[in-house]
C-alpha cells in the first residue's frame, strides 16, 4: 500500500485535497440523500400535502432566525481562520457560541410575549412547548453547523463525514419514533430534527471543550467579537434574501393556491435540489479552504485556479443533470406518495436555476476573500425582488409552475450580477465558447430523456433506452469537449502545496 502510495498516480490519489474532500462531502451527502428520499416518502405516505406545507414553514422561520441570530459569525470565523493565530481562533469560538445563546433568548422571549408574531411568522399556532422546543431546535442548529463548519475550514473532511452520519441516523430514527409509534403528526418532523442536531451540538462542543481548554475569564469578549460582527452583519441581510429567493414562492403559493400546493412544490423543489447538494455545496465545501489560500499566496495563481475550477464546474454539472434525469422519474414514482406525483413537473425548470445559483456560488468566493460583503447583499437584493415580483405575476396564473419559472430566472440573473462584478475586481478569461456550446449539448440530450421519462413504455425498457443515451452522451461529451482532461485539471488543484 505505501508503495502505491509514493508512486506519481497515488500521490495524486492519495494526497490529493480535493478529491479527498470532495469525495467525503460529496458521500455525506449522498447518504444524507437517501436518508431524505427515505424520509419524504414516509412523510408523504403519512401525511396530507396541507400537513407538509406546515411542516416547511415552520423550517423555514427556523432557517430565517438560525441567520438572523448566527449574525454572519460563521461565516466571519471561516474568512478570518486562516489570518489570524491559532490561539485566537480558540478564544473567538466561545464568543461566538455564547452570543449565540444570548440572541436565542431575546428572541424567544419575544415570541413568546407577543404570539402574533410567533403565527404569523410560523404560519401555524403553536403551544409554548412547542414553541420552546423549536427555538431549542435553533440553539442547536447553530451550534451543530458552526462546529460541522469548523470541521470543513479546518480540513478534516473524515470527521465531518462520521459525525454527519450519526446525524442523519438519528434523523431517521427519530422520525420513525415520533411519526409512526408516537403518531405525533407533522410536528414528528420539527422533533426529529431537534433530537439530531442536538446530539451533533454535544458532540460539537465537547470537540471544543477537548481542543481549546477555555479559561472562565476568557470565555467571552466583544472586543473579539467586535471586527467579527463587522465582517458578518452585512451577510446576514444576504442570506435572509437567499432564503427568501429559495422560498418566497411557497408563501405566495399559499396565498394563491393554498398549503396542497406548497406541499406538491416542496416535493418537487427537494428533488431538483439534490444536484445542489449531493455535488454543488461539497464542491464548494472542498475547495473553499483551497481559494482562500491560493488568494492568500497570489492574485496571478488565484486567477488560474478559478478558471479551470469555473469551466470544470459547468461540464461536471452537465454530466450529472444528464445522469440524474436518466433515471429521476423511475425513482420519484417510486418514493412520492400518489397525491404529489405532479411535483415532478417542475424538477427540470428549478434544477436548472440551481445549477445557475451554484456557478454565482464558484464566483461569489472572490467577493468574500476582497471582504466586499456589502456588495453580496446588495446583489441578493435585486435577485430577490425580481423573484418576488415574477412570483407575484407568474402564480396567480400558473401556480406551481409559474413559481418555478420564476425561480429558475431569478438565479439566472443572481448568476449573471456575481460574474459581472467578479469580472471587475479579479478578471479572469473564461473559454465561454466551450462553455456554451457544451451547454446546448447537454440541453439536447437532457430534452430527449425528459420527453421519454413522460412516454408510457415498459418501465424496464424506458429505463434501458434513457441509459443508452446517457452513455453516447458521455461519449460525446468526451470526443468533443475533452471532459476527462478537464475533471483531471480540476482535481489538479487539489495537490497540497
Amino acid at each position: 500500500m505505501n508503495n502505491i502510495k509514493n508512486t506519481s498516480i497515488g500521490k495524486f490519489l492519495f494526497q490529493n485535497y480535493i478529491l479527498k474532500a470532495f469525495t467525503s462531502f460529496s458521500l455525506t451527502q449522498f447518504l444524507g440523500t437517501l436518508v431524505g428520499l427515505a424520509m419524504i416518502s414516509l412523510y408523504t405516505k403519512n401525511l396530507s400535502p396541507s400537513d407538509f406545507g406546515k411542516i416547511n414553514f415552520i423550517m423555514i422561520t427556523v432557517g430565517i432566525l438560525s441567520i438572523v441570530i448566527d449574525s454572519g459569525l460563521n461565516t466571519a470565523f471561516s474568512i478570518k481562520f486562516f489570518k489570524v493565530p491559532n490561539e485566537q481562533n480558540a478564544k473567538t469560538v466561545y464568543s461566538i457560541l455564547i452570543y449565540n445563546f444570548f440572541v436565542v433568548s431575546i428572541f424567544y422571549a419575544i415570541f413568546l410575549f407577543i404570539p402574533s408574531i410567533s403565527k404569523q411568522s410560523f404560519r401555524v399556532s403553536l403551544t409554548i412547548p412547542q414553541l420552546s422546543l423549536v427555538f431549542t431546535l435553533i440553539l442547536v442548529t447553530i451550534i451543530s453547523r458552526f462546529y460541522t463548519n469548523f470541521l470543513i475550514i479546518s480540513r478534516q473532511p473524515k470527521s465531518y463525514f462520521w459525525v454527519n452520519i450519526y446525524f442523519f441516523l438519528a434523523l431517521l430514527l427519530m422520525s420513525f419514533l415520533f411519526l409512526l409509534i408516537l403518531k405525533m403528526g407533522y410536528f414528528a418532523y420539527i422533533k426529529a430534527y431537534f433530537f439530531a442536531h442536538t446530539m451533533l451540538a454535544v458532540i460539537g462542543l465537547y470537540y471544543f471543550f477537548s481542543i481549546y481548554k477555555p479559561e472562565l475569564k476568557e470565555l467571552f469578549s466583544f472586543r473579539r467579537l467586535s471586527p467579527l460582527l463587522k465582517l458578518g452583519l452585512p451577510l446576514v441581510p444576504n442570506s435572509i434574501l437567499l432564503m427568501l429567493l429559495n422560498y418566497a414562492d411557497r408563501y405566495m403559493l399559499e396565498i394563491y393556491t393554498g398549503l396542497s400546493a406548497v406541499g406538491i412544490y416542496s416535493v418537487g423543489y427537494t428533488f431538483a435540489e439534490k444536484i445542489n447538494s449531493l455535488v454543488i455545496n461539497p464542491m464548494g465545501q472542498a475547495l473553499t479552504p483551497q481559494g482562500f489560500q491560493t488568494f492568500a499566496r497570489s492574485i496571478p495563481e488565484y486567477k488560474e485556479f478559478l478558471k479551470k475550477i469555473f469551466e470544470g464546474y459547468w461540464f461536471i454539472i452537465e454530466v450529472l443533470l444528464v445522469a440524474y434525469f436518466s433515471i429521476l422519474r423511475e425513482v420519484f414514482d417510486f418514493i412520492v406518495g400518489k397525491e404529489y406525483i405532479e411535483g415532478f413537473n417542475i424538477i427540470a425548470i428549478v434544477i436548472l436555476g440551481t445549477v445557475f445559483g451554484g456557478g454565482a456560488s464558484m464566483v461569489a468566493g472572490t467577493l468574500m476573500m476582497k471582504e466586499k460583503t456589502d456588495k453580496v447583499f446588495m446583489f441578493s437584493f435585486v435577485s430577490v425582488i425580481f423573484n418576488v415580483g415574477l412570483n407575484l405575476f407568474l402564480i396567480p396564473e400558473f401556480g406551481i409552475y409559474g413559481a418555478a419559472l420564476a425561480t429558475f430566472l431569478s438565479y439566472v440573473l443572481y448568476f449573471e450580477i456575481f460574474f459581472i462584478y467578479t469580472q471587475k475586481l479579479v478578471y479572469v478569461p473564461y473559454n465561454f465558447r466551450k462553455i456554451l456550446l457544451s451547454g446546448f449539448f447537454t440541453l439536447l440530450f437532457l430534452g430527449i430523456i425528459l420527453f421519454l421519462s413522460y412516454t408510457s413504455i415498459n418501465l424496464l425498457l424506458r429505463l434501458l433506452i434513457k441509459l443508452i443515451f446517457l452513455l453516447i452522451f458521455i461519449i460525446g461529451m468526451q470526443k468533443f469537449f475533452k471532459i476527462k482532461d478537464v475533471i483531471m485539471e480540476f482535481l489538479q488543484y487539489g495537490i497540497q502545496r
